[in-house]
């Protein structure tokens, strides 16, 4: 399933490349760059959960992180594209920020920043190779050292 979702995410990015190169020099159509926001946040979300797939699993809990971050990942991108282009020196201010700003800047970097660490960390034991697993590897090892 989540090479399905790679798979379609470089195909909306792919769809917005092409929006924008057959539109040319007219503007791309308006979907261009949500479709472009969500199929690279889908790249990166994607590629960062099959990293976590271990013995064909991942734990629960990262794949709620994993959706609950491409949603608010992929949610900043298109919030900041909806906006009004009406900012200023008078615009709305979030954190000191200008709120375009401030929502990319937080929902793209910090939150992901201060989660991700703390969801990797609780399924740390459940991730790990077993006794097991050490043993498997070191018997390749030492046929490989024959």
């Amino acid at each position: 399933m989540l090479v399905r979702l790679l798979a379609l995410s470089c195909v909306l990015v792919a769809f917005a490349y092409a929006a924008q190169f057959l539109s040319s020099p007219s503007p791309a159509p308006v979907w261009a760059p949500i479709s472009l926001a969500l199929g690279a946040n889908g790249i990166i979300i994607t590629l960062m959960a099959i990293g976590a797939v271990r013995r064909d699993t991942m734990p629960r809990s990262l794949a709620w992180t994993f959706a609950g971050l491409f949603i608010l990942c992929a949610g900043a991108f298109v919030f900041a594209l909806v906006l009004p282009a009406r900012e200023g020196a008078g615009g709305p201010l979030l954190l000191g920020l200008p709120l375009r700003t401030a929502v990319l800047l937080y929902g793209v970097g910090v939150v992901p920043i201060a989660v991700l660490p703390f969801a990797y960390a609780l399924t740390f034991e459940s991730s790990t190779l077993s006794e097991h697993d050490l043993e498997a590897v070191r018997a390749a090892r030492s046929r490989m050292q024959r």
